[in-house]
This record gives C-alpha cells, sequence and structure tokens, in this order.
C-alpha cells in the first residue's frame, strides 16, 4: 500500500510539474518530427544488444546450452515485465521463456539478475562521470566548498571516476555476484537443481571488458534522446552527444532505484525533464514533449521487438 501510495504522489507530482512547464513554455513551437522518433526507438533497441549478449555469455558459463535468438527474445520480452509491479516480473519471464530452451530457471534468474546490476552500475559511473557537465548549476551550488571545486574541472572528475571504477572492479565483481545470489528469488521446477544461493564466480578481466562494452549501450541511448529532441524541434548540435547520454544514464539509473515505481515511471521522467529545461537551446515545452515521447518511443520500441523476435521464434519453431 505504501508502495503505490509513493508511486501515485510522484506520478501526480511529476505530471503536475509537466503540466506547468508546458503551459508556460511556447506550445505552439513543439511540432512532432516523426522520423525522427523512428530512429530514437531504433537506437534504443540497438543499445540493448550488449545486454542480451552479456546474459547470453553469463548463461553459458553456468552451463547453459541457449542460442543467442532465443535468449535475445526473452531478454526483450521480460524488458516489458518492468511495468508489472514488482521487479520479480522480469525475472519470472526472462527465465520461464528460457525454461524449455536450454537454460534453467535457476540460471536465467540468477544471471539475469547479474546482468540487470552490471549494466545499471556502468550507467550510475557514467552519469557520475559526466555529472559536472550535466547537473544543473543550482545543484552543484549547494554542495560543499571541497565538491564544488571537484566539479569545477569535469575533464580531471571524470578521470578520477573511470579510474576509481577499474580499481573496483574485482570487489564489484564478488559482490554483485553476492547480492545476484542474496535477492534472486527461486523460479519452480522440480527439474532446476541449481543452487540459487552460490555467487557466480566471474573473472575481473571479463568483467571490465564487459563494463567498458556497456558503456556503448548509454551512449546509444542518450543518441536515442538526441534523436527525441530533434523530434520536437531543438536544434542542438550532435557535439551534445556526452550531455544526452550523461542525461539518459543519470535519469534511468536514478529511476531504476526507484523501487515503488514501475519501470521508474515518474521518477525517470521528472529527473530528465530537470536535466533538459536548463540546457541551452531547449524550451520547457521542448523538454517535457521530448522527455514523454521518449517513454512511449521506448515502450513501443520493446513491444515491437519482443512481438517481432516472438513471431520469429514461432516460425523457426513449426513442424
Amino acid at each position: 500500500m505504501l508502495k503505490w501510495a509513493l508511486f501515485a504522489l510522484v506520478i501526480a507530482f511529476v505530471g503536475r510539474k509537466a503540466w506547468q512547464l508546458w503551459s508556460e513554455g511556447d506550445i505552439g513551437s513543439v511540432t512532432i518530427h516523426w522520423s525522427w522518433l523512428i530512429a530514437s526507438g531504433a537506437l534504443y533497441l540497438l543499445g540493448w544488444l550488449p545486454s542480451a549478449f552479456f546474459w547470453h555469455r553469463l548463461i553459458h558459463q553456468l552451463g547453459g546450452t541457449s542460442n543467442r535468438g532465443d535468449v535475445t527474445r526473452a531478454f526483450f520480452a521480460g524488458h516489458l515485465g518492468k511495468y508489472i509491479p514488482g521487479k520479480a516480473s522480469v525475472l519470472l519471464i526472462r527465465a520461464g521463456l528460457l525454461a524449455d530452451k536450454g537454460c534453467r530457471p535457476g540460471v536465467a534468474a540468477l544471471t539475469s539478475t547479474y546482468e540487470t546490476l552490471v549494466c545499471m552500475g556502468v550507467g550510475a559511473a557514467v552519469g557520475l562521470t559526466l555529472a559536472p557537465v550535466v547537473w544543473p548549476r543550482r545543484v552543484i551550488e549547494g554542495f560543499p566548498t571541497l565538491l564544488r571545486t571537484v566539479f569545477s574541472h569535469p575533464l580531471m572528475f571524470g578521470i578520477s571516476v573511470v579510474v576509481v571504477c577499474v580499481v573496483l572492479v574485482p570487489v564489484i565483481a564478488k559482490l554483485l555476484g553476492l547480492i545476484a545470489s542474496k535477492f534472486t528469488k527461486p523460479v519452480p521446477s522440480e527439474a532446476d537443481l541449481t543452487p540459487l544461493n552460490a555467487s557466480i564466480e566471474i573473472r575481473s578481466s571479463f568483467l571490465l571488458l564487459w563494463c567498458f562494452i556497456f558503456v556503448t549501450t548509454w551512449l546509444l541511448h542518450g543518441l536515442s534522446l538526441g534523436c527525441a529532441l530533434r523530434s520536437v524541434g531543438v536544434v542542438a548540435p550532435w557535439s551534445e552527444w556526452l550531455t544526452w547520454t550523461g542525461d539518459v544514464s543519470s535519469a534511468s539509473f536514478l529511476g531504476f532505484l526507484a523501487i515503488f515505481a514501475p519501470g521508474g515511471l515518474g521518477v525517470r521522467e521528472g529527473i530528465l525533464i530537470e536535466l533538459l529545461k536548463v540546457q541551452p537551446g531547449i524550451s520547457q515545452s521542448q523538454a517535457v514533449a521530448a522527455t514523454v515521447l521518449l517513454r512511449g518511443v521506448w515502450l513501443v520500441a520493446e513491444i515491437i521487438a519482443a512481438a517481432g523476435l516472438g513471431a520469429m521464434a514461432r516460425y523457426r519453431d513449426r513442424p
């Protein structure tokens, strides 16, 4: 009940704020260009491919035999589960789709949790690295003097964050394995004998390589945001790509942490609007329109991917 109350409050607050910004802006200047939205959806789906491939590798490391096509189908179908209350829905959908495709439910749920934590962890690192050039000035000015000084040197700050993350990879590899094992709920199956309380053993070099690969996920999602901004008339130069990447990664990670909001709905939008409206060349109405359209385009893209891959699987398996 408390979770639903918090979710309702967030939706009401963000909705009211968005309507206020929309009304105060020049509404007539917002014209939607659909071709840019199609490009935005395509880039979004392309950005998730590293996650699907990483999950496939983890499954095979734990003895699974699922092919890449089945894993990708389960990945995108499970993505839609994030809109169902309770974060476990994603794991249940993915594990169920792979149950008869060469991967036991326990392995599927455990490795899917690991993949999610690694991807979102990289998103948090990317967002923090780009924070000095993305976060609003009024937020940074409220920091203690030492932090303000650090944020005043974006390049050195970013390099320091990357170095710290690389140094911490061995610890993170072990920690994520323990977290995944502890919080992954078992999926009932008489044939599934995988002990879910055992941590995933993974080499630090393997994890470090995939962390760098996951950076491309957030770069493509940032480019997807850029296309959404272009779709509402923003004429921002492509040199703003890193800024868009920081916007998306920060908003997505904080939305992921809001466990009371299915799919981070409301939380991600509220943060993204605040980050966009202070950027040069983006009006308040355009910030709201781009944010709402981005959620819609990403959802439609996920539905199309899940439905398309499902249809291909049924055609392939047809007698």
